[in-house]
């Protein structure tokens, strides 16, 4: 976090400060530790601009409530002379986060620290689950195995944020439409407080990966942005300075659903899959690449004869990175389908990037350079695309975020323990 603005707080005493401002002092000085190890009660004035007896202050706050500890002089490495200053660090192990993923054939579980640092993951299969409570058995099988590798006890847990497919009413934490999940329609957050002590978010999937892509990938610098998820399912989370853009009904990013030809409409087919998807999804880029094959011929001969199942978009993919003429006409055909899509998007919100993340990622820069030059004469400006490169965990990497973020406010001193 940046020093407080104008210096306002470098002559207040944090003991005597407003609570809002003790707050605020905290998380500057929390800010100023993370990641630079520990660091003397001077330098923490110089990072944050607050004044030295005001970081005394807050950094006594924070030692009190477990979330900064001493260092014995030298043990940082530094060399230095004259009456040894005090040291402190930043404990990251006062506490931990869960992040959860939940998709149609897996649930990945995060458990992080205090500085997000990973300390444990499990991935747990979902895809036999045919009811609310076989998936809620399953995601609660996986958070205990990676709490389990990771040595933490359920007490230790802070927070937890989990990413679901569909609409979700965050404030509640309840799922109210998910068409790919059968029977998946859940006080999801009423439901993981059963097993966690501790405040549970749950948020769509899409918008965590757009956090997970402002915080660790390709969006660092960029102020709006949109994450499309696009694998078996496309859905897209979009981000505005540092605010998520849910909507009015927290139904915005559902591209899924868009019905771009005529007489279709939004509803979803017998699998759960939106007319987008139907056209542009892990299964439609099979369907094509085994039509392209049989007009072709050539190398790639299975995909001709193989049982529908057995053509992977991976596959296609693979096919393409070695230019498979078939593979590579399929790429391109998909690229046109998926424009026609995306232009709405970028001639609404004019964004300053488009992240393609989530298994269609991997498909490398034949798709990328496909997309470019199909949605080019759909718009006016010329965007600026890019693929994620955070893999498959992006989602869950986002619940980390967001779990830290409620960690954070909770543990700071100032109005939440006022």
């Amino acid at each position: 976090m940046p020093a407080a603005p104008g210096g306002g707080g470098s002559a207040t005493p944090a003991h005597g400060a407003p609570p809002l401002l003790r707050q605020i002092n905290s998380a500057h000085v929390l800010a100023a530790l993370r990641g630079a190890g520990p660091l003397s009660l001077s330098d923490l004035a110089a990072r944050t601009g607050l004044s030295r007896p005001t970081v005394g202050q807050v950094v006594d706050q924070l030692h009190a409530g477990g979330l900064v500890a001493d260092v014995e002089p030298g043990h940082d490495g530094a060399v230095r002379s004259g009456r040894p200053a005090r040291l402190v660090r930043f404990r990251s192990e006062a506490a931990y986060v869960v992040g959860i993923d939940i998709g149609r054939n897996q649930a990945l579980v995060t458990v992080a620290d205090l500085a997000g640092t990973i300390v444990a993951q499990h991935r747990g299969v979902t895809s036999g689950a045919s009811s609310s409570a076989d998936l809620l058995a399953a995601l609660r099988t996986a958070a205990t195995s990676a709490l389990g590798r990771a040595g933490i006890r359920r007490a230790d847990v802070a927070s937890v944020a989990a990413g679901t497919p569909g609409l979700v009413d965050w404030p509640r934490g309840a799922v109210v439409l998910a068409p790919q999940l059968p029977g998946w329609k859940i006080e999801l957050a009423r439901e993981l407080r059963r097993s966690f002590r501790c405040p549970v978010q749950v948020e769509n999937d899409a918008n965590l990966a757009v956090l997970a892509e402002r915080r660790h990938g390709l969006a660092r610098d960029a102020h709006t942005v949109v994450f499309i998820l696009w694998g078996e399912r496309v859905g897209a989370g979009v981000l505005i300075g540092d605010q998520l853009h849910r909507g009015a009904a927290n139904a915005a990013g559902e591209i899924g659903f868009l019905a771009l030809d005529e007489g279709t409409t939004a509803q979803p087919d017998e699998a759960g899959r939106g007319p987008f998807e139907r056209l542009v999804g892990a299964e439609a880029i099979a369907e094509v690449a085994r039509a392209a094959a049989r007009r072709r011929g050539g190398a790639l001969p299975s995909f001709i004869d193989a049982a529908p199942g057995a053509v992977t978009a991976e596959a296609v993919f693979a096919a393409a990175a070695r230019g498979d003429a078939a593979a590579v006409e399929a790429l391109r055909t998909i690229a046109a389908r998926f424009s026609r899509g995306l232009a709405p998007v970028l001639l609404v919100l004019d964004p300053d990037l488009v992240v393609i993340g989530a298994s269609v990622s991997r498909a490398g820069a034949t798709l990328l350079e496909a997309i470019e030059a199909s949605v080019a004469p759909l718009t006016l400006v010329r965007p600026r695309l890019a693929l994620s490169r955070l893999g498959d965990e992006a989602v869950t990497l986002g619940a980390v975020e967001l779990a830290l973020a409620e960690a954070e406010r909770r543990l700071l001193p100032g109005p939440a323990l006022a």
